[in-house]
């Protein structure tokens, strides 16, 4: 076990940045923390923390707090229009104690922040990053408004998909913004949608609607469900400026069981646009730099890992650095970290196109792919392997490890 302790800044408090700045500072080093938001401020729809997340916030200590709000998820239920199942995967698969957890991203960011200041992470809100420059083999990083931090021995760069900072770690790969992306809104469920599922419903490849039991928020309200409606970036604006009510009857013509949750929307400005990205670095790490999360690896919600990756990033790159000097622990991460991420992007890839995109002629070969694929039991035990966020997993089996949550 090395026993070099570290001045590291962390940039961006999304998921990543929080998570590693805690387990970091448990090992002694000294973490600085900043964030270009004035106030800690969850940005984002409901999303599904799988077990491998789970993992990660059970070595934080903070599962049983963010599982209190959560609902509990025991499968993804994918119909077409016409009220056939396509998909139907049950976490059980896995395990008898396997299951996912529907969450409003604040829960989990109110519990990160919390965590942080008890592991004495210094964090800098307002301080937006304009610069990191490294000098003398040390980071000094100017803020927009011109204040300095130096003497830094490593920069965890985890400011999102859309990273300014990325490029330090190395140039080259793709970087570009998904055709399509979502409408969303949370509303209360109002007993409507099984508290126990994320719900689909598909019709071609143009529409896609997903209606996912977001559990409950910081005040332990009534339970919500988030609605997802899949749209064209291009077309975003020209939705907005027709009237609400046109908006609504097309969800309703695919799924009439919406309607309450619709009733609840009153005006467009209650309804977000989420764009995705696809970021593809060739490396995550340079000179005393790495970068996580979204801003090393964006992709399309299709498997919905985007946080649960983020969070296994924060606990791997931590193991490394506590068991290797800084530099060749960075090379570790890249190792141990290839697989998984290699695997979530490409499968992403091949799968948006499948439910989000103009080839509706890949409509009725989806059909009787996935008839035929969740009959094969290796091919589901796969397919449900990926949901949960543990394929090419590092952290070992989840089972025992998120128990707990069974007994809420």
């Amino acid at each position: 076990m090395k026993s070099e302790k570290l001045r590291i800044a962390v940039v961006g408090c999304g998921t990543a940045g929080p998570a590693v700045s805690i387990l970091l500072s448990r090992q002694g080093h000294e973490v600085v923390l900043f964030e270009r938001a004035a106030e800690c401020k969850a940005v984002g729809a409901g999303f599904l923390l799988q077990p491998s997340g789970m993992v990660v916030l059970k070595q934080l200590g903070i599962l049983d707090e963010v599982l209190s709000h959560a609902a509990k998820v025991d499968r993804l239920h994918v119909l077409d229009v016409d009220g056939d199942t396509l998909l139907d995967l049950n976490y059980q698969e896995l395990g008898r104690e396997s299951f996912g957890a529907g969450l409003h991203r604040p829960v989990l960011l109110h519990h990160l922040i919390g965590c942080m200041s008890d592991a004495g992470v210094e964090v800098c809100w307002g301080w937006e990053v304009g610069s990191a420059v490294r000098r003398d083999g040390k980071w000094a990083l100017t803020a927009t408004t011109g204040q300095e931090r130096d003497s830094f021995d490593l920069l965890i760069v985890a400011d999102g998909a859309r990273s300014k900072l990325r490029d330090l770690a190395g140039q080259g790969g793709v970087n570009r913004g998904y055709p399509w992306g979502a409408h969303w809104f949370i509303g209360d469920n109002n007993g409507v949608f099984p508290e126990n599922e994320l719900y689909q419903v598909v019709d071609g490849t143009r529409r896609l609607g997903g209606f996912l039991a977001t559990g409950r928020d910081l005040d332990n309200g009534s339970p919500m469900v988030s609605l997802f409606w899949s749209i064209r970036i291009e077309d975003d604006a020209a939705l907005r400026a027709m009237p609400l009510g046109d908006w609504k009857r097309e969800i309703l013509t695919h799924c009439p069981r919406a309607a309450d949750l619709l009733d609840q929307i009153t005006g467009w400005d209650q309804v977000l646009t989420a764009r995705y990205g696809d970021v593809r670095m060739r490396r995550w790490y340079g000179e005393g730099v790495v970068v996580l999360g979204d801003a090393a690896h964006a992709m399309s919600p299709q498997l919905g890992q985007g946080v649960n990756l983020a969070l296994a990033d924060a606990s791997c790159l931590a193991d490394c650095l506590a068991k290797e000097p800084m530099q060749a622990a960075l090379a570790s991460y890249q190792r141990r970290r290839t697989f998984a991420l290699r695997y979530y992007q490409l499968a992403t890839r091949w799968l948006t196109p499948w439910f989000q995109s103009d080839h509706e002629w890949l409509s009725p070969v989806r059909r009787v792919f996935f008839s035929i694929f969740r009959r094969i039991p290796a091919a589901r035990y796969l397919m449900t392997l990926s949901m949960a966020g543990l394929v090419g997993s590092w952290l070992g089996s989840t089972e025992n490890t998120v128990r707990s949550g069974d007994d809420r």
